[in-house]
C-alpha cells in the first residue's frame, strides 16, 4: 500500500487536473488495485493506492 500527496509544484494546475493525470497514468499502465482519495475542507489531502499483483 502506498500513500501519496498531490504534488504542489505546478501552481498552474488545479488539484483536479493533477488528480486526473494520476488516474490517467494508472489507466495507461493497466493498474490493478484500488484508489482512495481523502479530502479535507474540499481539498485533496491524501491519495492512497493499493496495488495488487494478479498471477
Amino acid at each position: 500500500m502506498a500513500a501519496m500527496s498531490v504534488p504542489k509544484k505546478d501552481n498552474n494546475k488545479s488539484q483536479m487536473d493533477q488528480l486526473q493525470e494520476i488516474l490517467k497514468e494508472m489507466f495507461q499502465s493497466n493498474f490493478y488495485g484500488s484508489v482512495e482519495v481523502k479530502f479535507e475542507a474540499g481539498r485533496v489531502t491524501i491519495i492512497r493506492k493499493t496495488e495488487s499483483v494478479k498471477l
